[in-house]
């Protein structure tokens, strides 16, 4: 019988990933892990806390790399600034992973995104879990819970919230973010609800915990 166990849980915006992963946490009495693996991070790095976030589970662009390396160079005043060294996304990645897989490793936990079913997946008692819903569904959503009242700025948010996860898991795992075999678990919330969905985890979760 396992005595801990990881859920992992991989989402599309919209699609209530936050809120489900809360409440599978509060049903199983573990840990919800999602800003707190940010402030990990930033103390590791040394980094200011709202830089991490920004850049959580995705790539940075070449004209966000060119910044970061022009930040180091002399200015035209002849002043040599103290050295920042510029944080690559590899770097960041890497970081991530560790720090994922100590609080995996310690704790009985629920981990919202940042390829964990990937960084995880020698882990025992793993369930992995992919939530995804129609564009119609997201929409709404996605305007409800972020009070957008224009449904083409929600769009393009939604496109590019799927544009750089889909990256960011290729880049970090060479996988595709929607392909099934990632996951023990694929479910559809605007189709079976956040109640359900949550179920459907917990049912899976126990299983896992009993196994001997």
């Amino acid at each position: 019988m396992s005595s801990t166990i990881t859920i992992t849980i991989s989402r599309q915006l919209g699609c209530g990933g936050a809120y489900i992963g809360q409440e599978v946490a509060k049903r199983l009495g573990c840990r919800y892990m999602d800003r707190e693996i940010v402030r990990h991070v930033a103390n590791h790095l040394k980094e200011n806390e709202d830089l991490i976030l920004d850049r959580q589970e995705r790539v940075s662009t070449f004209w966000e790399n060119l910044v970061r390396s022009c930040s180091v160079c002399v200015s035209e005043t002849g002043y040599i600034p103290p050295p920042v060294r510029p944080i690559t996304d590899s770097e960041l990645f890497a970081v991530e992973a560790l720090i994922i897989r100590k609080i995996a490793e310690r704790y009985s936990s629920v981990i919202v995104g940042r390829g964990a079913f990937h960084t995880l997946s020698d882990l025992p008692g793993l369930v992995n879990v992919f939530l995804h819903a129609s564009p119609e569904f997201r929409l709404r959503r996605v305007m409800d819970v972020f009070h957008i009242r224009d449904s083409e700025k929600a769009k393009n948010l939604l496109e590019d919230s799927d544009r750089q996860r889909k990256k960011f898991i290729r880049t970090l795992s060479g996988r595709e973010w929607t392909d099934a075999r990632n996951y023990h678990l694929s479910i559809d919330t605007g189709i079976v609800g956040f109640g359900d969905a949550c179920d459907m985890i917990l049912c899976r979760a126990n299983t896992v915990l009993a196994a001997p």
